[in-house]
């Protein structure tokens, strides 16, 4: 838990809520805080990644971000043999890539936000290109990074003298963003869990999220508690099966493993897939572990059921 990423605090919480629930009965825990330097650290104490995962017989990552959740750390433990849970390098890679993953999704025929690439390059030294794009975009537009989670550096963009405020915002954490359609629907989110209920993938019951007024899922309304979050959602059947079966396929599409949670938006012309979490939160307040609970699995019994789908790995 931790790790070099924007989200290391939620990690954190994410980490202690993991180890709050676990039988101290049944598993010898042996919490590892990766630091914002990248330093590996068990006990207080500074260790060696060979060291720390040495006689581990499975590793819970409760990492969020980059590195923990982009194929980086699931690299190291595919090269040092270690079982762990969430899904293997591609997957995770896919994931947390907005681009190729829409790519993806399109070629399987799901909706995606239609939208643009915008290199930081081209943003600092072809401003005549910048100025034609602010000049030809329709509003209101959203700005993202490509690789980031937790709406890290989105904007939402009404008024064209904002534009720079929102690249600039963008740009201080990737190299690259995403220009695109504000799509004006009801947020959808739908977790999905292998192996639950007697079948290879279940979609969850499903989650509609409503931001406070006047504002969208970002950071700070994520974990703030001040956004309504409904479980299952108010719609109708016919809509939630659509739903769950995108989220299903999205799942599928990126070859995820363990446990995904699909973000969405729904309106009149149809469900636009937004982006595939690989590694969903499991703090107090995460989309996830509630939508488990409403399908008739308690959050201990949950963790039980990833920890035993990472020792299947083995």
């Amino acid at each position: 838990m931790g790790g070099k990423s924007s989200e290391h605090e939620v990690s954190l919480v994410t980490g202690e809520n993991v180890i709050k629930n676990l039988d101290p009965a049944k598993y010898e825990i042996r919490p590892i805080k990766i630091s914002k330097d990248n330093k590996w650290i068990r006990q207080e104490k500074e260790i060696k990644i060979e060291e720390a995962l040495e006689g581990i017989d499975a590793v819970f990552n409760a990492l969020h971000g980059e590195y923990g959740e982009d194929g980086t750390i699931q690299g190291i433990l595919e090269f040092l043999g270690v079982p762990y849970t969430g899904s293997r390098i591609l997957a995770s890679a896919l994931g947390m890539d907005k681009v190729k993953s829409r790519a993806l999704f399109r070629l399987y025929g799901l909706l995606t936000p239609p939208n643009a690439i915008l290199t930081k390059e081209t943003w600092t030294k072809k401003p005549e290109i910048i100025k034609e794009i602010i000049e030809n975009i329709k509003l209101p537009a959203v700005v993202k990074p490509v690789n980031l989670g937790s709406s890290v550096g989105i904007s939402i963009v009404r008024e064209k003298e904002n534009f720079n405020k929102a690249f600039k915002n963008a740009f201080e954490r990737s190299d690259e963003i995403l220009l695109e359609d504000y799509i004006d629907g009801r947020e959808m989110t739908c977790g999905v869990l292998e192996n639950f209920k007697e079948n290879k993938i279940s979609a969850l019951p499903v989650t509609e999220i409503i931001p406070p007024e006047g504002r969208f899922f970002d950071y700070e309304v994520k974990y703030n508690g001040q956004t309504q979050e409904i479980t299952p959602a108010e719609i109708e059947p016919e809509l939630s099966k659509k739903i769950q079966r995108i989220a299903e396929e999205a799942h599928q599409i990126l070859g995820c493993r363990h446990y995904s949670r699909v973000d969405m938006i729904v309106n009149e012309k149809g469900i636009y897939v937004l982006e595939v979490n690989t590694l969903p939160g499991l703090t107090k307040e995460s989309l996830f572990p509630k939508a488990a609970k409403t399908a008739g699995l308690e959050f201990p019994a949950l963790l039980e059921h990833l920890i035993g789908l990472a020792l299947k790995n083995r």
